[in-house]
């Protein structure tokens, strides 16, 4: 019996998206190790790279913590399994959120290299560097799939079950990057 044709296609572009990923992070960590400029530029900004990659450590602990927070005190069984989920959605958020900011900071690099912006700019980022001076630059290509499951279910049950922690640390991520640029002069 032949496989359904919809099915071979659901679980190709599900690979692609577990996988292409993983690829995207091996490229930007090669590159790093290959490009003077890349590392150059990080190496110069580590003021403020290591407070981003501490808000990233906060942020992925807290989603790390979201199974556990939803599920321990139910049942048993749900409680082994928010157990079991905690280490996957902290390793899983951590790398999501660190390849998005480094692909981030691959981008400003690029543009500072160029001595331009790499791309056209979009409404939002244009608004927030004529009021905010800010300039964000080209925004980074975000593994969707991976950032829902890891980063945006965790943070949804931990603004549903702790919103005195989920709503400040979600205000300080989305004011991260425009701290960043607008420091990064």
């Amino acid at each position: 019996m032949a496989g359904i044709p919809w099915q071979s296609t659901l679980q190709h572009k599900l690979g692609q998206q577990l996988l292409v990923p993983v690829d995207d992070a091996m490229g930007l960590a090669r590159r790093y190790r290959e490009l003077d400029a890349f590392r150059d530029y990080v190496a110069a900004r580590l003021r403020l790279v290591v407070p981003a990659c501490a808000l990233i450590g906060v942020t992925a602990i807290a989603c790390g913590l979201a199974p556990v927070m939803a599920l321990v005190g139910t049942q048993a069984f749900a409680a082994l399994l928010g157990l079991l989920l905690a280490p996957v959605a902290l390793v899983g958020s951590l790398f999501v959120l660190l390849l998005v900011f480094f692909s981030w900071l691959e981008e400003r690099s690029l543009a500072r290299s160029l001595g331009h912006r790499t791309s056209r700019e979009h409404k939002a980022a244009r608004w927030i560097r004529k009021k905010l001076r800010a300039d964000l630059g080209r925004l980074p290509r975000v593994p969707w799939l991976l950032a829902t499951l890891f980063v945006g279910l965790p943070f949804v049950v931990l603004l549903r079950m702790t919103p005195l922690i989920g709503i400040p640390l979600l205000v300080v991520l989305a004011a991260a990057p425009i701290a960043f640029a607008r420091l990064d002069r």
